[in-house]
């Protein structure tokens, strides 16, 4: 019979103690047993924190349709056909003194969502400047009723706006932390190179119930012509840690 010194486990009267001794492959056998049911434990057990992400809702407009999604303006009227051709793709827009909705219905169960989108800004977004009657360029974010965002946006050189902060923050450069500023306006400046800015609104929330209400909506002062914005790129997930 094949022995090997090994060390094993002694159990006696004062606890368990590792002691020399010769083993018969028998006790080998159940050593490496025991061993790979304990390591299949401890990978079972990581496995309890793994954070499980599942898409529940894609949208890029690119088939000219923007599904589960809404707009209604500030004389409620609704709007009709919201794809259009911008800049060699499809957006969902434009808007201007518009409140638009994303409602998904049926989730899987989760305990966080993730949403992520492209922001459009045309033409003569003022930021900060308080013009009449006392306002300023608002744009809000708000998830199931709870505000996710309230913040401002410029397009115009050496005036501030409030984003990537809310709306009394310390004041940011106009454009900041846009992804790309080389776009054609809408109207107002769509002979400039630079007349649109884009932006990538990206964030993760707690969120456990079965319907999702995302929604955004803007207080521009001045026509469609003069300021308006869109959204392109959407996705939503359902997060469960």
């Amino acid at each position: 019979m094949l022995l090997r010194l090994i060390h094993v486990l002694k159990i006696t009267q004062n606890g368990v103690s590792l002691c020399p001794m010769r083993a018969p492959l028998q006790q080998l056998r159940f050593i490496s047993l025991l061993t790979l049911l304990l390591s299949s434990f401890v990978i079972s057990s990581c496995k309890k924190n793994i954070t499980i992400r599942e898409k529940i809702y894609v949208e890029d407009a690119e088939d000219g349709v923007a599904n589960a999604i809404s707009a209604v303006t500030g004389s409620g009227a609704q709007y009709g056909t919201m794809v259009r051709p911008f800049a060699g793709t499809n957006v969902i827009g434009n808007f201007n003194n518009t409140v638009v909705t994303i409602q998904l219905d049926n989730l899987p169960s989760h305990n966080m969502v993730y949403v992520a989108f492209d922001l459009y800004t045309h033409d003569k977004w003022e930021g900060n400047r308080v013009g009449l009657p006392d306002i300023v360029d608002v744009w809000n974010l708000r998830v199931n009723e709870e505000f996710q965002l309230s913040t401002t946006f410029s397009n115009v050189r050496n005036q501030p706006q409030s984003y990537p902060e809310w709306i009394g923050s310390t004041p940011n450069i106009s454009r900041g932390n846009a992804i790309d500023t080389l776009l054609p306006g809408n109207c107002l400046w769509e002979e400039k190179t630079n007349g649109s800015s884009k932006y990538r609104i990206a964030f993760s929330r707690p969120h456990t119930s079965s319907q999702l209400l995302v929604q955004m909506n803007d207080a521009l002062r001045g026509s469609f012509c003069e300021k308006s914005w869109s959204i392109d790129n959407i996705l939503i997930e359902a997060i469960t840690n």
